[in-house]
């Protein structure tokens, strides 16, 4: 059977004509270089996006208002749903009245994320450093109240011994006097009856100089006794208030790091807090996680990643409100790029 000729395939070429005629030149390499990069990266944002939505859909996002509501308080914690509520509020206000807002949290009951009082170990070392500080506050106390007693009475003793010394100065040239006017008459035989009456007064009036001036020695070796027992006790209760404070020191200080809460997914757990004032701060600092907001430099700040050098009346510090507007009031290139954020750090986060 003959075999049929083989057909070659001829490639297609089409030509492009512009108005004027001529053949249309292909376009450059590099345009079309351009164009798939683009092409890629946009396919690059939206599988992000969805790998985003999917893997990190309870990851911390800026949406604006973050509903939260309470859920479980362990009663050992002795705070009451309305306290814990009421300080919540406060934790709202540190945001919302150094930005100017009204729209950043709210509360609503059932909302997905949840405030829990957890009652730990953390909780527990933490009313032991409270007692410690109340014990070491008292013996502190106690020792400015010896140490201001002490100064009186020392006070005390200097006023005297500057008497004393008058007196036991005017008591010894009276006396010296005295003796000498004594020992002129003696000499002579004895005195008229009128000068003996007179040195016999004289006698008297220094007898009485002479107990005023035992007296007040007596008076100022009881100071003495005082005071010394008083700066004995002093110096121990000093010694024993410092040992513990060196002991408090060794086994309780160190930084202060965010142990007593944390934020995780739809739920922020509070473990610790030894006063409403760092109750406040510790639900302040997880409320800004909830915003998708992490640690800053500045040690004064809320999202500070130590506490001890935040101001009593907490606000947000410069650093705070900077990384606020960088989470939560993006432009739409960066919330374009935060898919790709997210997943650098979840990718992190799992290292």
């Amino acid at each position: 059977m003959a075999q049929s000729p083989r057909v070659e395939k001829e490639s297609l070429v089409v030509s492009f004509i512009n108005n004027k005629g001529a053949q249309a030149k292909p376009a450059p390499l590099c345009y079309n270089i351009f164009m798939r990069f683009i092409i890629g990266l946009l396919s690059l944002v939206l599988v992000g996006a969805v790998v985003n939505y999917w893997l990190m859909s309870d990851a911390a996002m800026c949406r604006l208002p973050v509903q939260y509501s309470i859920g479980q308080i362990d009663s050992r914690f002795n705070l009451t749903n309305e306290e814990a509520k009421a300080t919540l509020a406060e934790a709202e206000k540190v945001w919302e009245d150094s930005l100017g807002r009204d729209d950043i949290f709210e509360y609503k009951d059932n909302a997905n994320l949840r405030i829990n009082f957890v009652y730990d170990e953390r909780q527990v070392q933490t009313n032991e450093i409270t007692n410690i500080l109340d014990d070491l506050s008292m013996r502190g106390e106690a020792n400015e109240v010896l140490v201001e007693l002490h100064k009186r009475l020392v006070d005390k003793y200097e006023e005297y011994e500057a008497k004393y010394e008058t007196l036991r100065t005017a008591y010894e040239k009276n006396l010296t006097a005295y003796n000498a006017e004594v020992d002129k008459y003696n000499r002579a035989g004895g005195a008229p009856k009128d000068i003996y009456d007179q040195l016999e007064l004289r006698k008297k009036s220094l007898d009485k100089d002479r107990d005023e001036v035992n007296s007040m020695g007596n008076t100022m070796s009881q100071l003495v006794d005082q005071i010394n027992s008083i700066s004995e006790k002093g110096n121990e209760l000093i010694q024993e208030y410092n040992t513990k404070v060196n002991r408090f020191n060794d086994n309780y200080i160190n930084d202060e790091e965010y142990t007593q809460g944390d934020y995780k997914k739809k739920e922020i757990n509070v473990y610790s807090f030894s006063d409403h004032h760092e109750l406040e701060l510790v639900l302040a600092h997880e409320l800004g996680h909830s915003l998708s907001i992490d640690h800053v430099n500045n040690p004064e700040s809320i999202m500070y990643y130590l506490m001890g050098q935040q101001p009593e009346k907490l606000t947000l510090s410069a650093e705070d409100i900077d990384a606020f507007n960088a989470s939560c009031n993006q432009g739409w290139v960066s919330r374009l790029l935060t898919p790709l954020k997210t997943m650098y750090n979840y990718l992190n986060y799992k290292k």
